[in-house]
């Protein structure tokens, strides 16, 4: 029997990429983990702040402004491929100018974004547009504004983190959010004790807060285990512009679908079904996508990981990769249908009688679930390696049909028919970047298949 010692020793021996990997992968699992938990504890305190029917306007109108999030163009998708391969070729110069042209082009997206998007929100009908009651109408336009300047501010910070992935250190990069999350989570709490319910300042408490620590944090790593890639006006260069971009745009292109798929869904089900049913299907979604997260957690250091290992040709490392990420998917796959078979007590546990769960969401969006984390598998890889021409062209093909798709059967069965319309476009995506990856683990991938 081996000492625990041993053990350790073991487990953090092979491979260099391998072990920066399963470091990356255990820290955050610890840090991921926090942030899960205090996701979850967020729910039945935010309930108890607000009503279901404002917490479900909430929900609609951060995940409308959560859009803006995805306006990036793709540079910062972009900008982690291409400083990981500057960083694995010791290229630093090139790399600081890539963050510095990063940074300034996100300041030139966003102002001027956050400023056109401000002077439109008075003139837009958003309780008619969200099937909300005109009561709400002032707090909606107050809270719209002030999502609208954190996330724009939210975006340009954010170039640190993808600094931070780049240098294929992920479990940094999340403990930023689990602090902001966990200031947010004590404000709440506080806000339960002292304040009236009030959705403005319950906008200000959740999405400030993490673009302050991330700012906070970047300012100190910068200046110090950064610094070889720390932004300056001078290292600023627009030729590179071009090289982000090209791959940019494509990211963008994805981004657009997950826009259309992810962030419309409670935007389409508050028009179909009301505010009270998007109050359901996210507390569905939270909770059974706990195990889709925890797979996220562990993959999301092989994206750099990959694009290090395909700048320096190592197929075999990308096989041995691929086949244990299949077969911790299967474990993935059983504690979903666990889940589902728990899910009421949960609930009850959980949140009360603060909002009532149909078990006809719970198990659509576990079908979902099960489908999108095996796309997620191979698509965080896929991308890892560059080789996304193939999704752009099947993400186009997904965006066309899946609105009509997703009203028609919002029509006919309502809420899960959204849910089911979205699991039904990424099974189509998942047959097909499954036969992409494997193409490229096993180094037999050509023409399209690996552009």
């Amino acid at each position: 029997m081996k000492s625990l010692k041993e053990q350790y020793k073991q487990f953090f021996s092979g491979h260099a990429r391998s072990v920066v990997v399963k470091k990356n992968v255990i820290a955050s699992l610890v840090i991921k983990g926090i942030s899960i938990i205090i996701s979850l504890m967020l729910v039945p305190l935010t309930l108890g702040y607000l009503s279901s029917e404002i917490y479900g306007v909430w929900l609609v109108l951060s995940t409308m402004v959560i859009w803006l999030n995805h306006f990036d163009i793709g540079f910062t998708q972009g900008l982690k491929n291409k400083l990981t391969e500057s960083l694995a070729k010791n290229d630093y110069d090139r790399g600081k100018s890539l963050v510095s042209t990063t940074y300034v082009v996100m300041v030139a997206i966003f102002c001027p974004l956050c400023i056109i998007v401000e002077l439109i929100i008075p003139y837009i009908d958003w309780c008619s547009l969200l099937n909300i009651d005109k009561v709400y109408e002032q707090d909606i336009v107050k809270t719209i504004h002030i999502l609208t300047i954190s996330v724009c501010l939210q975006m340009i910070v954010n170039v640190f983190t993808t600094v931070v992935a780049a240098y294929q250190k992920v479990a940094l990069s999340s403990m930023f959010g689990v602090i902001g999350q966990s200031i947010s989570l004590i404000v709440i709490f506080i806000l339960i004790k002292v304040a009236p319910p009030s959705l403005p300042i319950l906008a200000i408490s959740i999405s400030f807060i993490p673009v302050t620590v991330t700012l906070i944090f970047s300012i100190i790593y910068y200046n110090k285990k950064f610094k070889k890639v720390k932004p300056s006006i001078l290292s600023v260069n627009f030729s590179l512009v071009k090289d982000l971009f090209g791959l940019g745009y494509k990211f963008f292109i994805i981004n657009i679908q997950v826009i259309v798929f992810y962030q419309s869904t409670n935007i389409l089900i508050s028009n179909v079904s009301g505010p009270e049913d998007v109050t359901s299907y996210n507390i569905v979604y939270k909770y059974i996508g706990v195990s889709s997260m925890i797979f996220q957690i562990i993959l999301a250091p092989l994206w750099p990981a990959f694009t290090d290992a395909f700048t320096r040709k190592d197929y075999q490392w990308m096989k041995n990769i691929y086949n244990k990420m299949v077969k911790f998917y299967y474990v993935v796959l059983f504690s979903i249908v666990s889940m589902v078979c728990v899910s009421g007590p949960v609930y009850y546990l959980w949140i009360g009688s603060d909002a009532i769960i149909p078990f006809s969401m719970t198990l659509a969006i576990a079908i979902y679930m099960i489908i999108h984390t095996w796309d997620s598998l191979q698509i965080t890889l896929i991308t890892g390696v560059g080789a996304i021409k193939v999704e752009l062209y099947l993400i186009i093909i997904g965006l066309v049909g899946y609105l009509p798709l997703a009203l028609f059967l919002g029509k006919c069965i309502g809420a899960i028919g959204i849910v089911y319309s979205m699991s039904i476009v990424n099974l189509l995506y998942a047959i097909v970047f499954t036969i992409q990856i494997r193409k490229i683990v096993n180094n037999q991938a050509k023409g399209v298949w690996i552009k």
